[in-house]
């Protein structure tokens, strides 16, 4: 018998099973187009239609409203598997060389039918997924300000195949590929799961994940670092947290941050969760400085790449308010439980798999956090949070019901229940007044005090009582702290220029730096070849590579402040010196005078 007439009747043959099937009354139904195949190559072919009908939702085959005509060539560039044209699909035809009987399809077989199938729903009259605005959020083509446009997809970390971000189109496609094939495609993507299962239906899969979200935290100390395991339901609110501005360049808006008011361990989630300060975290879109040197410019002109960094709100607070003179102002989301989930959900993605550029203007800290809660809360996509500015951004959530700015109307009961963080400029201010009742201090500003040298205050840190003796003390100490960042300032400087490009120290502080992006950006710290939320072992590895870096990190930074400090010119190192004689005398003037009231104190009891 003619080869072609027996591979007539297998391709009948198995055509009569398939009509005699539950699958033949599915909507979907194949036309293949047998030419240019041998007998073996159709029957390959008849059998990979029928495997990957098994293997799609039923209610994504219903979406098909005519038979897919599926065709083989030779022709195909090396790097495609697949095309779509006119709602037909054309194969590589080598695919099918790999199908054996009683084994499952090749991987890469499944994938491109998948693959060559969501593109034939989505451009067809009832498809237009990729096309939709929801779906440009969630796949990383984000919004520009006041929607001019959409940006290029920057979510290059951590990703399963870089051909998905080729267009929103391919992104749909290839996702589709892990959705309906990986196993663990609900735990690593959740977001974009849940879009599929409420569009197509849910995959055959159903995975137990880990609810916890693992999100890379920096500590206390300089170079210090931690896994946090972020259980969502500990998360009691979340706040818009605005940064007042000062006259610095980079500063002058104001910075938007969020703050993840979580509850303590064993606390139920309440209002009390709002006085666990110490389990409270902020996000921060920030640019990462990898180098020695912060250029205005370069900054204007994206060449900072933008991080998410996740703070200690303790740390956050003293940055702010005792460092750089800040109040911080902790304004409440209207968010739903729902809500608060969705949200962290997009935190932990953009948190492993986000690699944006940072610019001043048109995507800053504001931008970058109200596209966060645009993306993370889909019911605030429309009108949508686009502006450029920290205070404009609040203004938007709060005009649009989102944001209860009326818990900072009164600020002395704002700041007694944790809503307003008060510059320390007020606090020095009072500590100085105390001083001044005891000792002719002169100007009435505590600016003034604060910026004298140091030898000018020393004369009067022995006049005054405890009381004076104690305010002046915290005086010198915040004084050593501005001192301290004036110094990395210079040090920032004289590190950068060419002729210290050898240095010992600048090689030590690059390394540092490069350790601190690792720590910022950490798709580094886990194994090659996952995608999405790292996932059990990875978890264990991203733990591990995190303290391992904290190790030599901590050590290593104040090793190198004390190189540096040695940099200095000599009149700030003179300073500094001064200062830490200023804050002995203090010390030593406190504890005799608080031995000299106790004994007082006994004597008159």
């Amino acid at each position: 018998m003619p080869i072609c007439r027996r591979a007539r009747r297998w391709r009948w043959a198995v055509l009569a099973v398939l009509l005699a099937s539950p699958l033949a009354q599915a909507a979907l139904q194949f036309d293949l187009q047998p030419a240019g195949l041998d007998a073996r190559q159709v029957i390959a072919a008849e059998r990979a239609l029928q495997d990957i009908q098994r293997q799609l939702p039923a209610t994504w085959q219903a979406r098909f409203a005519q038979p897919v005509r599926v065709g083989w060539s030779a022709a195909l560039p090396d790097h495609v598997h697949g095309r779509t044209r006119q709602g037909a699909i054309t194969l590589r035809r080598d695919l099918l060389d790999d199908v054996r009987d009683g084994q499952p399809l090749p991987r890469a077989l499944q994938a491109a039918l998948i693959h060559e199938l969501t593109h034939v729903l989505d451009r067809a009259d009832s498809g237009g997924w990729s096309r939709t605005a929801r779906w440009r959020d969630l796949s990383g083509w984000q919004q520009r300000p006041w929607r001019l446009g959409r940006t290029a997809n920057h979510f290059s970390t951590r990703s399963p195949d870089d051909y998905e971000r080729a267009s929103p189109a391919e992104f749909l496609a290839v996702n589709a590929e892990h959705f309906l094939l990986d196993a663990d495609f609900a735990c690593r993507r959740p977001a974009l799961n849940a879009w599929f299962s409420a569009q197509i239906g849910a995959s055959a899969h159903a995975p137990a994940c880990d609810a916890r979200l693992p999100l890379v935290q920096a500590e206390d100390a300089s170079g210090a670092a931690s896994l946090l395991q972020l259980d969502p339901a500990r998360v009691y609110a979340v706040d818009y947290l605005l940064a007042e501005g000062n006259d610095q360049l980079m500063s002058r808006w104001g910075h938007s941050m969020l703050r993840l008011v979580i509850c303590a361990p064993g606390r139920a989630p309440g209002p009390a969760c709002r006085m666990d300060l110490s389990h409270h975290r902020v996000l921060s879109f920030r640019a990462f400085v990898g180098d020695v040197q912060i250029s205005s410019w370069r900054g204007l002109t994206g060449a900072y790449p933008s991080r998410l960094f996740v703070l200690p709100l303790n740390q956050v607070i003293n940055e702010y308010t005792q460092l750089e003179l800040r109040g911080l102002s902790s304004v409440p989301l209207r968010l739903q439980r729902g809500d608060i989930a969705s949200l962290l959900e997009r935190v932990a993605q953009v948190h492993w798999s986000y690699d944006g550029q940072y610019l001043f203007v048109s995507n800053n800290c504001a931008v970058e956090t109200g596209k966060l809660l645009q993306e993370g809360v889909p019911r605030w996509a429309s009108p949508g949070l686009n502006r450029i500015t920290p205070r404009g951004l609040l203004a938007r959530l709060e005009r649009q019901g989102h944001a209860d700015a009326t818990v900072l109307q009164d600020r002395a009961a704002a700041t007694r229940q944790g809503y307003y963080f008060a510059s320390a400029q007020d606090h020095y201010q009072q500590l100085f007044d105390v001083a001044r009742r005891e000792l002719p201090l002169g100007s009435p500003e505590v600016t003034a005090w604060l910026q004298r040298p140091a030898a000018q205050r020393a004369p009067w840190l022995e006049q005054g009582g405890l009381r004076a003796t104690a305010a002046l003390l915290l005086l010198e100490q915040a004084t050593r702290q501005r001192e301290e960042l004036r110094a990395r300032d210079v040090l920032k400087r004289s590190l950068g220029t060419p002729t210290q490009a050898a240095d010992a120290a600048r090689d030590t502080l690059m390394a540092l730096l490069h350790d601190t992006g690792q720590l910022v950006s950490p798709a580094a710290l886990v194994p090659a070849g996952g995608y999405g939320l790292p996932l059990g072992s990875e978890r264990d590895a991203a733990a591990a590579a995190t303290a391992a870096i904290s190790a030599r990190g901590v050590p290593a930074w104040q090793q190198l402040q004390q190189q540096l400090r040695a940099r200095l010119p000599a009149a700030q190192q003179q300073e500094l010196v001064a200062i830490d004689a200023n804050l002995d005398r203090l010390g030593t003037r406190m504890r005799s005078l608080a031995r000299a009231d106790a004994a007082t104190g006994a004597a008159t009891r």
